[in-house]
């Protein structure tokens, strides 16, 4: 499946990835650098925990730990911490 990083939190390192069925999928990564707003991103985005991603806009692949599936567009949000009050923290596409 693929999907394109939607929204990201720099602080936490978490991405929220707008998948294919329009559900967004929620991840740590667990690399040293996240991929950017935009970048198309394929693999098992329908499975919880553990996984290995694949950027294909970088050509690279980078491990996170998927920790919500099959979320709307304000609880991406909310699990990213996007809020009026940090808003040097986090970008959305």
């Amino acid at each position: 499946m693929k999907g394109t990083v939607a929204i990201i939190n720099h602080k936490i390192g978490w991405i929220a990835v707008l998948t294919e069925n329009n559900n967004f999928t929620i991840a740590e990564v667990l690399e040293y650098s996240l991929p950017e707003l935009g970048d198309i991103i394929s693999g098992n985005l329908e499975s919880l925990g553990s996984e290995t991603f694949y950027n294909n806009t970088k050509e690279e692949e980078f491990d996170v730990f998927v920790q919500d599936i099959y979320a709307d567009f304000t609880q991406a949000k909310k699990q990213l911490e996007v809020f009026e009050n940090n808003k040097t923290e986090w970008e959305i596409l």
